[in-house]
């Protein structure tokens, strides 16, 4: 069975395009399409609606992260409007991470983005593929069924999986896994904490030693996600994304 692979770009923090057709050379012959993050950060980047129309003007597809943090209603509109001109048909809605020195809560969440995609779609008569991230260790709330799409969150943990996908058995829509390529041990450490993510035991170590030491593990996880069911997994491959392209360039 193939490997089907949404692959993460890492979006430039300068006004500078060229890292992003790096990234879109080497992970093309792997990825069947391309996530563009939405200041993913809480740090300004190159905007989302930029980066697609590149990825797009090099003939791949698309699909455009729309976090509610950084815009209201008028914004999501323009946003997927704009999405939508440039032949984009696939969104996947956030929250967004709050910014530290922000703590309030914005506008818009995740569910009134969803109702107005939709509205907006219904209305231009567009098809627009919406997709929204579940965590694996939880059920997806009811509300999150009227997506067409389910990004589970990273995790190396291949029972969490299996298990929310066997609790999830009638969803009948697509579920794409994420797949995390840790690039060196504050890295590691970093994510775990952050995303309460159980490494593989003595990665970190083993980082520390060589720091392809993670593309290895990530590629082992995406082959034993593979076996799960999944539809697909998302790839967040950042700085290793030659590394990663190239283990998985007979997989794919």
């Amino acid at each position: 069975m193939s490997l089907d692979i949404t692959a993460e770009l890492d979006v430039p923090h300068r006004p500078d395009l060229a890292p992003i057709g790096r990234q879109l050379d080497a992970l093309a012959p792997v990825a069947a399409r391309f996530l563009v993050p939405d200041n993913a950060t809480a740090r300004a980047a190159v905007a989302g609606l930029v980066v697609a129309a590149e990825v797009r003007r090099r003939g791949h597809e698309a699909v455009a992260v729309l976090n509610a943090r950084d815009r209201n209603t008028l914004g999501l509109r323009r946003d997927l409007l704009g999405l939508l001109a440039l032949g984009v048909r696939e969104v996947l809605l956030l929250r967004g991470d709050r910014p530290e020195d922000d703590r309030e809560d914005g506008p818009l969440t995740v569910g009134a983005m969803l109702r107005e995609a939709r509205a907006l779609a219904a209305e231009h008569d567009a098809d627009l593929r919406i997709g929204v991230v579940a965590a694996p260790h939880r059920d997806l709330p009811g509300w999150k069924r009227d997506a067409d799409v389910v990004w589970l969150a990273p995790t190396f943990s291949i029972p969490a999986v299996a298990g929310w996908l066997g609790r999830h058995a009638d969803l009948g829509r697509p579920v794409r896994a994420g797949v995390l390529v840790p690039t060196g041990p504050r890295m590691a450490r970093g994510v775990a904490e952050g995303m309460d993510l159980d490494l593989p035991e003595g990665l970190t170590e083993a980082l520390a030693e060589d720091p392809a030491a993670g593309v290895d593990a990530a590629v082992e996880h995406a082959l034993a996600l593979r076996d799960t069911g999944v539809d697909g997994v998302h790839l967040v491959a950042v700085s290793r994304y030659r590394e990663a392209a190239s283990r998985l360039a007979g997989l794919a």
